[in-house]
This record gives C-alpha cells, structure tokens and sequence, in this order.
C-alpha cells in the first residue's frame, strides 16, 4: 500500500489510495459502527489517520509480547474512535500490556515467575477443588463489592495445587487494581533471620509490608524451621496486625490447623510452647476458612 504522503503530489495516486483505505474491512467496519456519529464527506480532514491506523493494525500481526511491540506508543493497539464526526485513530493498551499491568499489582516474594501465569481458566477442575473453586469466587465477589472478606486456609498433600490456586487468586485481584502479595513463607522467614544480622533495617521494612499489604497470601506455611523469634516476632507480628485491620489473608499448607498448632508449640530446641502455638492458630483461624484439597498429585505426572 503506498502512503498518504507519497501521494500527495499525484491526484490519481491520491485517488487510488483513497479506494485502497476505504474498501479496506477494518475501515467499512469503522464506518458501518459510528455512521451515525461520523460525516464521510470530511473524510479528506481524516484519511491520514485512517492510513496510519491500518499501517500500524498490521504491526500487530503475529507479536507474542510487549517486548516485540513495534506500535508508535507501545503495548497499545491502534482503533478508530469518532471525534467532531471524524474518524480518529487511537491507541488502547492490548491483552500484553494488561497483563504486564496487573503484575505489577503483585508483590512476589521468593515465588516462581511462571506462577504469576495461574489462571482460573487453565484449572483443572476435580471434583476435591470445587469446594476450593466456589468459595474463591465467593470471596472475589464479596471482597470487589465491601473490601472485607475472610481468606481461605488451604491444606492437603503435596502436589495438589494448593500454590497454584492462591497464585490464580492474586491473578484474577490484580487485575481489578488490588496488590496482593505473594509470599513463599520458608524462604521469606529465611530472608528476614539474614536480614536481621545485617545493617539495614531491610527486615523490619519487609514485616512491615506484609503487615499493610491488601490481600496477603502466604504460601506453604508450617515447613518452615519454627524457632520462638520467627513465630512470634515475625508471624505472630503479621497475623494480629492483619486480623484487628481486617485485612484478607491467604495460606497453604500440608498440615492442616491441628497439625500446625502443634508445629508452633515445639521449638527447634525441643522447648515446648503451646499457649504460643495455640495463639497463632486463633489468629489464623479468625483470618481463614479452612479448605481442604485433595486428589491427583500433578507434580508427580509432570
């Protein structure tokens, strides 16, 4: 297709540009939506952007990426949108850029990047996760409409995509403008031991996060080595923050409440603590609805 400004100079040129940009589909299309909000006789004010819309909508045509985008403004796709009964090219953000948008709503900590994919639409759907699927949706539904909502407590074996659904959670709440965090519990308790140990008040900063976050969920609770200091200066910190705040809190486990209780209340060094372990399990209890998961290991079919 030759351009607009390479045409100007030549009435047939510009006349047979002015035949390819019309009978184009994409330009009946525009034409056929707003025809009652735009004037054709003025297409002369506009063919310009008609030309440069068609010329950037193949731009489009086979990206797999932001990264890729070759678009004037990019991750934006080009639309026609009527203005002053003209047709005007614009740019709205594509499917790519939403998604490196909503990310950005997620606060990772120590989880793997492809997690951060989960969505309820590649879920497999056994009949052990419905209970796990209605409640969720009950919870996005209430927590979209009051901003309140209890979190779920998700136990069962190994292998059983208790990761994978919080992180299908976190996905879909982003994407409607809530920053969640997601946390790998072992290696964020981990982190803070070393960061205590050092000069920065980097720590002190990451319970704080955690703390205020909107929607928090943390991932593979009770496999973490339990010393008092991490139950009650880390966790515990966290937990009744979050609890006399309201703010929704997420886990997932291998043990279910009575086996964390019990987790909690026994030390590394043998001490035993059970009014401390039975304090962070009300604290969980009063953040959670207890969800159990079962079925098919998917780790082991990989």
């Amino acid at each position: 297709m030759q351009r607009i400004g390479e045409l100007i100079a030549s009435p047939k040129g510009a006349s047979e540009a002015y035949q390819e940009i019309i009978n184009d589909p994409a330009i009946k299309e525009a034409f056929n939506q707003y025809q009652n909000e735009v004037n054709p006789s003025l297409i002369s004010n506009y063919l310009s952007d008609l030309d440069e819309f068609l010329r950037n909508k193949e731009k489009c045509r086979g990206c797999s990426g932001v990264n890729e985008c070759r678009q004037p403004v990019k991750g934006h796709y080009p639309t026609l949108k009527p203005v002053h009964q003209q047709l005007k090219v614009s740019y709205t953000p594509c499917q790519y850029e939403l998604n490196q948008k909503h990310l950005e709503n997620i606060k990772s900590f120590h989880m793997p990047s492809d997690i951060l994919n989960a969505t309820f639409e590649k879920f497999i759907m056994d009949p052990e996760r419905a209970e796990f699927y209605e409640k969720a949706t009950l919870f996005i539904n209430e927590y979209m409409s009051t901003k309140k909502g209890k979190g779920l407590y998700l136990y069962g074996p190994f292998g059983t995509g208790k990761t994978y659904m919080l992180s299908a959670i976190a996905n879909i709440l982003s994407q409607r403008g809530i920053v969640c965090g997601l946390v790998y519990f072992p290696e964020l308790i981990a982190e803070i031991k070393s960061g205590f140990n050092s000069e920065t008040n980097g720590a002190y900063d990451k319970i704080e996060q955690l703390k205020e976050i909107e929607v928090l969920m943390l991932d593979d609770i009770g496999s973490e080595s339990m010393t008092s200091w991490m139950r009650d200066e880390v966790l515990g910190r966290i937990l009744n923050y979050r609890m006399h705040q309201g703010l929704p809190t997420f886990f997932s486990s291998n043990l279910d409440y009575q086996q964390l209780q019990h987790h909690y209340s026994y030390t590394q060094k043998g001490e035993v603590e059970e009014i401390k372990g039975a304090r962070i399990l009300e604290r969980i209890k009063a953040l959670t609805t207890p969800v159990q998961i079962l079925g098919t290991n998917y780790r082991q079919k990989r």
